[in-house]
């Protein structure tokens, strides 16, 4: 136990429980033997507290000591299965979660960014593990992908924000590369990237969207809301393809008929109609011939469906204040 405890001191943490450690800076979990398969760097270190220093120095986040031979192993995996020791040694095992918080420059303010590692997938692994402050996080969404900042609403359950129009700064009038990549300030105006979206989605997942009007345009509703238990998205070969049904809302389903469209821009047509419907309406969209939902459209553009249209509550002709389109995986 007592090396236990000088570890958590040299990783600046502080004793919450005899077995179970958590902190701003590290969570430590102590097991009790080597997990087998998993790639590692070997060091020879005399002890734990010095295995536990080097591998945290070389930003490699997993140590094990075998101390009948004093071999240290670092390892950058974290997420394994713990076979049997095959060693016949004894072995001291620490796991540690490295989590650090930054501050950024987005849209003229200042927001905290919290990127905890091993990156979680998702909002919702993040709400699972404790995290209950709405905010900036970095997730990485799938082994093959690299990591990425999302917004997460964790007021309503670990919600991963995918798309936000609020105020007209950000042009949303762009290429495929650009919404394959994404686009905007996560805190503000911004679009997540379809490649993200892919990967966030290759789990069964639910959509939620907020519409808003403008307040002083005397329209009903002001707000709504409209919610799909099935969403995702296909991968660049099938050009994103949409798969999206469950319907429930409070002011009429204007999703469900872009279900199996390909998405499209400015610059890819990729819909069922006899020209480019993203090019016509000026919106990049799971667009088919052409749509009734257009929630990445022209800001203020109250031409004939150019603008944020929701068709089945204000029509073609009106363009919405404000939108969020988030997902939530089902499992």
């Amino acid at each position: 136990m007592i090396l236990i405890f000088l570890a958590i001191n040299y990783c600046f943490s502080e004793v919450l429980t005899l077995e179970h450690y958590v902190t701003s800076s590290c969570e430590i979990e102590k097991i009790s033997v080597i997990p087998q398969g998993v790639p590692t760097v070997l060091k020879n270190e005399q002890s734990l507290i010095s295995c536990i220093y080097h591998c945290h120095k070389d930003g490699l986040l997993s140590f094990f000591l075998i101390e009948n031979n004093s071999l240290c192993f670092c390892s950058s995996e974290v997420d394994y299965s713990i076979d049997k020791n095959e060693t016949g040694g004894i072995i001291h095992g620490i796991k540690t979660q490295k989590v650090s918080t930054t501050y950024i420059q987005e849209g003229g303010q200042k927001v905290k960014r919290v990127h905890k590692q091993p990156e979680p997938i998702d909002c919702l692994d993040l709400y699972q593990q404790g995290y209950m402050e709405d905010g900036l996080y970095v997730i990485k969404p799938d082994v093959s992908s690299s990591t990425t900042d999302v917004w997460c609403d964790m007021t309503n359950g670990g919600w991963t924000v995918i798309q936000r129009r609020q105020d007209g700064s950000e042009d949303f009038y762009r290429n495929w590369e650009e919404y394959k990549h994404g686009f905007g300030n996560r805190s503000g105006e911004y679009w997540l990237g379809l490649e993200d979206i892919y990967y966030l989605t290759s789990d069964s997942s639910s959509l939620h969207i907020y519409l808003e009007a403008f307040k002083n345009d005397n329209v009903d509703p002001v707000s709504a809301f409209a919610e799909y238990s099935t969403f995702r998205i296909n991968d660049e070969n099938d050009k994103f393809r949409l798969r999206v049904e469950g319907f429930n809302g409070s002011c009429g389903d204007s999703m469900s008929y872009h279900n199996d469209g390909k998405f499209s821009t400015i610059d890819s047509d990729n819909d069922i109609y006899d020209t480019n419907c993203a090019l016509l309406f000026g919106g990049a969209w799971w667009h088919k011939a052409c749509h009734l939902s257009s929630l990445n459209g022209l800001y203020a553009d109250t031409e004939y469906a150019r603008g944020i249209n929701w068709h089945s509550c204000w029509g073609h002709y009106y363009s919405l204040k404000k939108t969020v389109m988030k997902i939530r995986r089902n499992n």
